[in-house]
C-alpha cells in the first residue's frame, strides 16, 4: 500500500517540536559535538588549507635551523660574564642639541648595578655608558659622542658569523610574515632559500682570528640628528703579543709564530669588539663594523679606520639594558702618586 504523503509532514512537525521542548543548552551541546566531529574532514578535505599548513610548518622548521645555527655559534663564542642580571631601562628624553650624544633613560642609581660607567648595551652591542646616574633617571652618553673612547681589537670569523646569524634570522622572520612587502611570491621564495643556505654556510666556520687593537670614538657628527653615524678608529696595531696571539707585522700581518697564519691586521667587515682594558666596558662586546681603512702612511706605526657602531640605528631606541660597572674610576687613579713610598 502506498503511504499517505501527510506521513512525513507529520514527521517533520514532531521534529521540530522536540527541538522546541528540549533546553536551548542541551541543543547547542549537540550542535557543538557534530560541528567538532565534522569540523578536521572539512579542514583535511580543502586543498588550500593543506597547502597553508605545510607552509607554516615548512617555516617553523626553517627558523628552528636558524635558532640551532646561532646556538651552536654562540656555545663557541666567549661570553661575558657579569656578577649580575642587565637592568632594563627605558629612553624617556633626548635634546635635538645633543641628539648624537646625549640621552636620557627612567631608572636612577642603583647601588653596584647602575652607577656611573655602567655599560649600556642593546643585544650584544654597545650603546654607550652612563655619566650621571641621578635618583630616577640617567644620562647616557652615546657610543657616538667624541668622550667614549672603547678599547677595541678586530676579530674575523666565527664572531663575525655570529652577529650575521643574529641579523638572518631577524630578517627571515620579517620576510617570512609580512605581506606587504614589494616582493612576488617567488621572490620571496628565493630570498628565505637564500638566507637559509647562509645560515648553514655561517655556522660551519668555527675559527676566529683576534686581530688589531686599538680604540674607536665618535666621529663628530653636527648637533642635529645625523644621519651618518660613524665611529673613528685611532692607534690600531698589534705589536705586542697577548692571551690571543704574537704580535704580527704592522704591513704583512705576519708574525713570528709558524702557527700562526698570515693575515692582514685590519679587513673592511671586521668586527670590532671590546677587549675589557678602558676600565668601563667588559670584553666582548660587539662595538662597530668596519667599513673603511685609511691609507698606511709611510712612517706611521698605527692604522685609523671608520665603522658602523653594530646597535644599528640610534634615532630609533627606545628599550636599553644597564650592565653593572666593573668598578675601575678616574678619580682614584688619579690620586695615586707612583712615586711617593
Amino acid at each position: 500500500m502506498r503511504q499517505a504523503p501527510y506521513r512525513k509532514y507529520l514527521l517533520l512537525g514532531a521534529s521540530l517540536l522536540l527541538l522546541l521542548v528540549f533546553p536551548t543548552f542541551f541543543i547547542e551541546g549537540i550542535r557543538h559535538k557534530v560541528i567538532a566531529l565534522f569540523s578536521p574532514a572539512w579542514v583535511l578535505s580543502t586543498p588550500s588549507d593543506q597547502a597553508a599548513s605545510l607552509e607554516r610548518l615548512e617555516g617553523e622548521n626553517h627558523l628552528l635551523r636558524l635558532e640551532i645555527g646561532k646556538l651552536r655559534a654562540l656555545l663557541q663564542q666567549e661570553l661575558v660574564e657579569a656578577d649580575s642580571t642587565l637592568t632594563p631601562a627605558r629612553v624617556i628624553y633626548r635634546d635635538p642639541a645633543s641628539w648624537s650624544s646625549i640621552l636620557w633613560i627612567d631608572v636612577g642609581q642603583i647601588e653596584g648595578k647602575v652607577e656611573k660607567n655602567s655599560p649600556v648595551v642593546f643585544g650584544r652591542s654597545v650603546v654607550g655608558v652612563i655619566d650621571y646616574a641621578g635618583k630616577k633617571q640617567s644620562r647616557v652618553r652615546l657610543i657616538t659622542d667624541l668622550a667614549v673612547k672603547p678599547s677595541v681589537r678586530a676579530v674575523r670569523g666565527n664572531p663575525q658569523n655570529i652577529y650575521c646569524l643574529e641579523n638572518i634570522e631577524s630578517l627571515y622572520r620579517q620576510l617570512k610574515v609580512r605581506s606587504d612587502l614589494p616582493l612576488s611570491g617567488e621572490e620571496q621564495k628565493k630570498g628565505l632559500e637564500a638566507l637559509e643556505l647562509l645560515n648553514g654556510r655561517f655556522s660551519e666556520e668555527d675559527t676566529t682570528s683576534y686581530l688589531a687593537k686599538g680604540i674607536v670614538q665618535g666621529g663628530g657628527a653636527p648637533l642635529w640628528r645625523s644621519v651618518n653615524q660613524t665611529l673613528r678608529g685611532l692607534g690600531f696595531n698589534y705589536d705586542f703579543s697577548d692571551s690571543k696571539g704574537p704580535a704580527r707585522d704592522l704591513v704583512t700581518g705576519g708574525s713570528y709564530d709558524a702557527s700562526f697564519s698570515t693575515e692582514p691586521l685590519l679587513a673592511i667587515g671586521d668586527l670590532l669588539v671590546t677587549t675589557g682594558l678602558d676600565g668601563v666596558f667588559p670584553a666582548g662586546l660587539h662595538v662597530g663594523e668596519v667599513t673603511h681603512i685609511f691609507p698606511f702612511q709611510e712612517g706611521a706605526y698605527t692604522y685609523e679606520l671608520e665603522a658602523t657602531p653594530t646597535v644599528g640605528n640610534l634615532d630609533t631606541l627606545q628599550t636599553l639594558f644597564i650592565l653593572p660597572p666593573l668598578g675601575y674610576s678616574d678619580e682614584e687613579s688619579d690620586e695615586i702618586n707612583p712615586f711617593e713610598k
